[in-house]
């Protein structure tokens, strides 16, 4: 049998050596790892890394708007997980707010993705190279196509209207973050809508109305309010999120059209909708 890799075991009396070292240093790589499964393979912005500016009405969850007159973007301090150039997860944090300057005189209306990346210097004091490393962490803005490269964490992105930042990229939001407040109370209007959708609605694809009806507008605002429940209930991130409302799409897409229309509004546009842009796939092959 082949072993994979090596576990520290700590015991009074026995010899620590390099492999054992390594181990060690190794498990919170590992870890990460784990962790970034689940996640987003790239990395995560675990709390805080907010980009200032208002919550905007329009565009997915977390879409902000920052001040169209200040000459950089303001991100609030937090942790996430990013990787190394050589791809090592690593836990940062950022303690204090970081002003970033705006690439161009556009300002906020800039194309761009802002990005964190992260890398590691080995800390040495004349002849002496000790056995450890500083952290650096830097910040700025990196054209659309260039934030795919695995070395980036992005935390903000051009929605395309000129005005607003769609910030939820890759981001665990807890159930009472104002962005997923904001999103729960669309639900919740569009909860209202299935209800005052009979006199004008559909059954998607079978026109089937009648003593049917009440059946569709109850399984619409059960996928609804089970969306609802998921949201308010625990921490998610962006993948999680994208997923539930895809869920809902789906099952809105067989119940009301209205209502699976105004979900995808509410939304936005579908070009600059990052990982949401996925909710429109389904529009699009409809449309084809």
């Amino acid at each position: 049998m082949n072993v994979s890799h090596t576990v520290f075991a700590a015991v009074d009396g026995a010899v620590l050596d390099l492999r054992s070292l390594e181990a060690l240093s190794a498990a919170p790589t590992r870890a990460l790892d784990a962790m970034l499964v689940g996640l987003d393979k790239k990395g995560a912005i675990l709390e805080g890394l907010e980009l200032s500016g208002e919550l905007s009405s329009v565009g997915p969850p977390a879409t902000r708007r920052p001040a169209p007159d200040v000459g950089h973007a303001t991100v609030s301090p937090g942790v996430g997980i990013a990787r190394t150039p050589s791809g090592v997860p690593v836990l940062f944090e950022l303690r204090d707010a970081v002003n970033v300057p705006w690439p161009t005189a556009s300002g906020a209306a800039v194309r761009a993705v802002l990005v964190v990346a992260v890398r590691t210097v080995p800390e040495e004091g004349g002849s002496v190279r000790f056995a450890r490393e500083d952290l650096v962490v830097e910040m700025g803005f990196v054209r659309p196509e260039e934030a795919r490269d695995g070395a980036f964490l992005p935390v903000a992105s051009a929605l395309g209207n000129a005005r607003d930042w769609l910030t939820d990229l890759s981001r665990v939001l807890p159930p009472e973050h104002p962005a997923n407040e904001l999103l729960v109370r669309r639900l919740d209007q569009l909860d209202q809508t299935v209800w005052k959708a009979e006199p004008e609605g559909s059954v998607w694809d079978r026109q089937v109305l009648g003593r049917n009806w009440v059946r569709y507008q109850t399984l619409a605002t059960a996928a609804i309010q089970g969306t609802r429940a998921v949201l308010s209930t625990q921490p998610l991130h962006t993948r999680s999120r994208v997923r539930a409302l895809v869920a809902l799409h789906e099952q809105l897409q067989r119940s009301v059209e209205r209502a699976g229309n105004e979900l995808l509004q509410s939304m936005g546009a579908p070009d600059g909708s990052g990982p949401y842009a996925v909710l429109f796939d389904r529009l699009r092959a409809r449309g084809a």
